[in-house]
């Protein structure tokens, strides 16, 4: 008697690498698929996270709009030497760029959706765990869990950054700056110099 499962495929984690094996597996071998993945939400934390992973909604995508504006500084100060009269000193709004910011990672992570669902992927909303080799547990925030089972069993979290002890960064002399970075695709405020 062959064992009946929920899913042949449940990915635990929502980044770049889940939601690829997850539409691969659906549209390419027609596999019932599900991903697990946290509530999405722009602002990091233990309970939030959302499609598209950490590169997407934390890390690489949010630096790279931090990086575009903190280059038209010196682009407005050269401009001048080409003809180019602003007519005083431009102003940034860090409140500004931050509801941006929060809009294109929505975007994204809309994206991720849309081509979850058009892949005929089930997502589910909580924090996986493995139960056993063919059984996944979803906490939901709102405190109920349920449980599904699958054939296979993808865990697909990506990594956790970790913090090493001051005396490591005092000697590398990396402890000042890796503490200005942290957050900082969550700051309300902007920091001079």
């Amino acid at each position: 008697m062959a064992t009946t499962y929920d899913f042949d495929l449940l990915t635990i984690g929502g980044g770049s690498g889940g939601v690829r094996a997850s539409r691969f597996a659906a549209t390419n071998a027609g596999a019932k698929v599900a991903i697990v993945e946290m509530p999405f939400h722009a602002v990091s934390s233990a309970t939030t996270g959302g499609f598209g992973g950490t590169c997407v909604i934390r890390g690489c995508v949010p630096k790279k709009l931090f990086v575009y504006a903190s280059q038209f500084s010196a682009d407005f100060a050269d401009s001048k030497g080409f003809g180019w009269d602003m007519g005083g000193a431009p102003t940034m709004s860090w409140d500004f760029m931050m509801a941006n910011k929060t809009k294109e990672v929505q975007r994204l992570n809309g994206v991720y959706e849309r081509m979850l669902s058009s892949a005929g992927v089930t997502m589910l909303q909580g924090c996986g765990s493995l139960v056993d080799a063919h059984t996944v547990k979803v906490d939901h925030l709102d405190g109920t869990s349920t449980t599904y089972t699958a054939q296979h069993v993808l865990i697909a979290t990506g990594g956790t950054a970790s913090k090493r002890g001051a005396r490591h960064h005092e000697r590398r002399g990396t402890g000042a700056a890796q503490s200005a970075a942290e957050g900082v695709c969550d700051r309300r405020r902007l920091h001079r110099r």
